[in-house]
C-alpha cells in the first residue's frame, strides 16, 4: 500500500524534467500511450470522435488542469500543457488507426514527432 501511495504522490507532482532529454522523451511517449489506451478503451462504447474528445479533454481537464493550477514554476506549468498535448496525440493516433483516417494519423504522428524534437532539442547539453 505504501508503494502505491508513493507512486500516486509522484504522479500528482508536475515535473518539467529539465535535466534529461531521455527522461522527458520517455515521459511524453508514456503520455501518448495513456491517450491511446484511454481512447482505445472508449472506442468500445463511443463513436471515434467522441472517444477522441473524451480522452483528450477528460485527461486535460481531470489531470493536467489541477496540476497546472498548482504548478510553482512556468516550466512545470508548461509541462502540464505538453503532457496534455501528447495525450491528445496518442488519442488521435489510435482513433485514426481504428477509423482508417490516414490524414489524421499522419497529422498526429507529425505533431508528436515535432513535439519530441523540440522538447529533446531544448534539453540537449553540449558535450564537455
Amino acid at each position: 500500500m505504501q508503494a502505491l501511495l508513493l507512486i500516486l504522490a509522484e504522479l500528482n507532482t508536475p515535473s518539467a524534467q529539465r535535466d534529461s532529454w531521455f527522461t522527458w522523451a520517455a515521459g511524453q511517449m508514456a503520455h501518448a500511450m495513456i491517450g491511446a489506451v484511454i481512447a482505445g478503451g472508449l472506442l468500445f462504447v463511443l463513436a471515434p470522435g467522441w472517444a477522441f474528445a473524451l480522452a483528450a479533454l477528460g485527461y486535460a481537464l481531470g489531470k493536467e488542469l489541477p496540476d497546472f493550477l498548482q504548478a510553482r514554476t512556468w516550466a512545470n506549468a508548461r509541462d502540464c500543457v505538453q503532457d496534455a498535448l501528447f495525450v491528445t496525440a496518442g488519442a488521435a493516433l489510435v482513433v485514426a488507426i481504428a477509423g482508417g483516417h490516414e490524414r489524421l494519423f499522419i497529422a498526429a504522428a507529425l505533431a508528436a514527432g515535432i513535439g519530441l524534437w523540440l522538447g529533446v532539442s531544448a534539453r540537449l547539453k553540449p558535450p564537455i
